[in-house]
């Protein structure tokens, strides 16, 4: 989730640069003609929930998401029953031999979590990757309309309140992105 913020606060600059660059450019071109701010605004947040890449991507990842709970739900099931069993032995083994197999048991205890946490990860991992490739796509996206409509300064519509329905170029891009990439494949780096 960090990621993804850093990676559209990154996305927010870059775009304020390239419009400030480009007033920068046409104020040292002719520094007596006035430069006037051509805004564009694009719902970014919307077109990521909504282009039909990342909505791939979402069923993908829920779908893996899934088979990893019912692998998770196994294991722990099969360690509930080694905990029953460790209990109804307890009578019978000898003090030195339960605090071995427990010992065992916390070991694959132990096992089992680092075993959870990286399934998490792999998930973290694969969804991270997915947006930023598709993001990258989506700025290349934004950049070319931006410049198709010679827009000197891009805004999340987020930050805007009010606008002219002419600067919303949102239909224009998740368009051309959902042409661009239709579907997005999510790799799964699974070690183990």
């Amino acid at each position: 989730m960090y990621m993804m913020k850093t990676a559209q606060r990154f996305l927010v600059i870059a775009l304020m640069v390239m419009g400030f660059g480009m007033q920068a450019h046409a104020q040292g071109t002719d520094a007596k003609q006035e430069t006037t701010a051509i805004v564009m605004i694009v719902d970014f947040e919307g077109i990521m929930r909504e282009a039909s890449a990342m909505q791939d991507m979402r069923k993908q990842v829920e779908k893996r998401r899934d088979s990893y709970q019912s692998e998770i739900e196994k294991r722990q099931q099969a360690l509930r029953d080694e905990d029953q069993k460790l209990a109804q032995q307890r009578t019978l083994l000898s003090a030195d031999v339960l605090q071995q197999k427990r010992a065992e048991f916390q070991k694959k205890v132990a096992e089992f979590q680092k075993f959870a946490q990286g399934r998490n990860k792999v998930l973290d991992e694969a969804v991270n990757e997915a947006r930023i490739k598709f993001q990258k796509k989506l700025i290349e996206i934004i950049a070319d309309v931006a410049e198709e409509r010679r827009a000197t300064l891009v805004l999340h519509k987020s930050q805007v309140i009010l606008h002219a329905n002419a600067m919303d170029a949102t239909k224009e891009i998740f368009d051309k992105i959902n042409a661009a990439i239709p579907s997005l494949t999510v790799e799964f780096k699974e070690a183990s």
